[in-house]
C-alpha cells in the first residue's frame, strides 16, 4: 500500500500539532511508501526511510505553493507511485487534491473531527470518498462515507508516571488546549474563586497551559488574564503558555484534576491524553458523554456552569487514594481500548486497503 498524505505540519515540538509526526511513524510501520505533502517542516523531526516529505512552506507565494504541490502530485500519481490520499485536518486539501485525484481515478480519504459544520466541509465532503474521524460526533453530516477510527493518542509516550514522591498538601488543577473562546476558560476561572476564596480551600494550584493561535484572540487571552487579576487570583491561576508536545506529558502526569471547559462539540484528545496518564477528567464538552456514561455524576458537568464544577472538583477532592487509582486506571483502559494510535492507524489502513485496491 502506498499512501499519499497532506498534513499541515511535520514538527515534533508543535504544540498544537506534534501528534502528526506520531501517526505518520505508525502510518509508516504499516504501509509499504508513505508520502507526506505539507506546509511546514521543520527539517529535524527525524522519520522512518520510507517516508518521503514534500515541504509546501518552501515556497513563500500562495501560487508557487500550488504550483509545486500540483507538480508533486501530479507526478506522484501519473507514476502509480500512490495508491490512496490521505487528506488529514485542512478540508482545503481535498479541494487541491481533487482534480488530479478524479482525473487518474485515485481514492480520496479525508480526516476530520469537529463539531463545526460548514458549506465548506459539505463541498468535501461530496468530493471525497471515505470521511474518517474521531468520534461520530467529529463529523455531524449523515452520510454513509463516514468511519468512525478513534482518536489516535500515543498510549506509550501518554501513561501514569512512575510512583514519585508528591506535595500531598498540594491540589494541582489542569487544563491544557488553544487559548480560544471556545475554550471558555473563564467558567474554570470563576470555578478557582469560588473554591479558592469563598471556600477557603487554600491548597488549590490552576495551571492553564497553551498558546494563542491567531493574532485576532490575543485580546480573550487578556481577558481571562485580567479577570484572573480581578478575582486576586494570581497566585493561584498560572498560564504558562504553549507547550511543545514532546513535554506536554509532564503536566498530565504531575496534575491531580484535568479539567475540559471546551465547546468544539468533538472529543478533545488533551482530554483522552490526560486519561492515557490516568487520571481523572472533568469536562462539559458533549463528545464525551457517551465515553464517561458510567461516570457521568462524578465527571461530567453542565457548559458555563462554575458551580457545577467545583462540585465535582470538591467530589474529586474528597476520595481516598485508592478510588483515584482505580478511576484513573478505567480511564486509560478506554483510551487504549478506542482511542490508542495503534487503533487508530489499523482502521485507517483498512480504509485504505478497501479503497485503495479498487
Amino acid at each position: 500500500m502506498k499512501v499519499l498524505m497532506l498534513a499541515p505540519t511535520v514538527d515534533e515540538h508543535d504544540p498544537f500539532l506534534g501528534f502528526i509526526v506520531t501517526w505518520i511513524n505508525k502510518l509508516a510501520s504499516k504501509v509499504e511508501v508513505l508520502h507526506v505533502v505539507t506546509l511546514d517542516y521543520d527539517g529535524e523531526t527525524l522519520l522512518p526511510k520510507n517516508v518521503t516529505v514534500y515541504n509546501l512552506g518552501e515556497r513563500k507565494i500562495r501560487l508557487t505553493k500550488y504550483l509545486y504541490f500540483s507538480r508533486i502530485i501530479f507526478n506522484l500519481l501519473r507514476k502509480k507511485a500512490v495508491d490512496v490520499i490521505f487528506c488529514h485536518m485542512y478540508v482545503a486539501f481535498t479541494f487541491m487534491a481533487a482534480p488530479w485525484a478524479k482525473l487518474l481515478r485515485i481514492p480520496v480519504v479525508q480526516w476530520y473531527a469537529h463539531g463545526r459544520v460548514d458549506f465548506k466541509l459539505r463541498m468535501a465532503h461530496m468530493i471525497a470518498d471515505k470521511i474518517v474521524t474521531s468520534s461520530k460526533e467529529g463529523f455531524r453530516i449523515k452520510s454513509n462515507k463516514v468511519i468512525i477510527t478513534g482518536q489516535g493518542i500515543d498510549t506509550d509516550m501518554f501513561k501514569p508516571a512512575a510512583r514519585r514522591e508528591r506535595d500531598s498538601s498540594k491540589h494541582v488543577v489542569l487544563s491544557i488546549g488553544r487559548i480560544s473562546p471556545v475554550k471558555d476558560y473563564e467558567t474554570l476561572i470563576k470555578a478557582a474563586d469560588i473554591l479558592v476564596n469563598k471556600m477557603g480551600i487554600d491548597n488549590l494550584e490552576f495551571i492553564i497551559a497553551g498558546g494563542v493561535p491567531m493574532p485576532s484572540q490575543q485580546a480573550y487571552y487578556e481577558k481571562i488574564v485580567e479577570l484572573v487579576y480581578k478575582l486576586a487570583l494570581t497566585d493561584k491561576c498560572k498560564f504558562m503558555g504553549a507547550i511543545a508536545y514532546t513535554e506536554v506529558v509532564q503536566y498530565y502526569q504531575a496534575c491531580n484534576i484535568f479539567v475540559n471547559t471546551s465547546r468544539t462539540g468533538s472529543m478533545d484528545k488533551a482530554v483522552l491524553e490526560a486519561m492515557a496518564c490516568g487520571k481523572p477528567v472533568l469536562t462539559s464538552n458533549e463528545a464525551f458523554k457517551d465515553m464517561l456514561a458510567d461516570n457521568a455524576e462524578l465527571l461530567l458537568f453542565a457548559p458555563e456552569r462554575p458551580e457545577e464544577l467545583v462540585e465535582k472538583i470538591y467530589g474529586l477532592l474528597q476520595m481516598d487514594d485508592l478510588e483515584k487509582v482505580q478511576l484513573g486506571a478505567s480511564l486509560r483502559k478506554i483510551t487504549e481500548r478506542d482511542h490508542s494510535v495503534d487503533h487508530l492507524t489499523d482502521r485507517l489502513v483498512a480504509v485504505f486497503e478497501a479503497y485503495g485496491d479498487r
